[in-house]
């Protein structure tokens, strides 16, 4: 019962911090807010202008938006098909693919002469295909 007691009263002292705290954030966020609008002010800038600013800013912010999403939707599409259709990928996969195949066909030889060398029939083995 004790500790509960206890842990009651750091739980109150923890709540009475907490409140200190964010009040003296929030008079620090005012604080500054107030040296902002000082600064404007001295600066000459008026605040229609800003106002103006803000809102270019913001149609900026859609067209770039746009963009990004027409080039996430649409243009690594295209990138993609282009790159496909491209003489050098094509001939490099070509390669690619023959050397897979002959490496393929390199290992079915060894394969076969191994079973060969310990007795096995030809016939038996799965990797046999005559009709290939």
């Amino acid at each position: 019962m004790q500790e509960y007691e206890k842990f009651s009263k750091k739980k109150e002292k923890m709540k009475a911090c907490m409140a200190a705290m964010k009040k003296d954030i929030d008079g620090f966020a005012k604080k500054k807010e107030e040296s902002w609008v000082k600064r404007l002010g001295s600066l000459g800038c008026p605040e229609e202008s800003l106002e103006e600013e803000k809102e270019g800013l913001k149609a900026s912010m859609v067209q770039a938006t746009g963009d990004n999403q027409w080039l996430i939707e649409q243009g690594f599409q295209q990138v993609v098909i282009y790159f496909l259709h491209s003489n050098e990928f094509n001939s490099t996969l070509g390669d690619v693919y023959t050397k897979l195949l002959n490496y393929r066909k390199h290992l079915v030889l060894v394969a076969g002469f191994k079973l060969h060398e310990s007795g096995q029939a030809l016939e038996k083995s799965p990797l046999f295909r005559p009709e290939v």
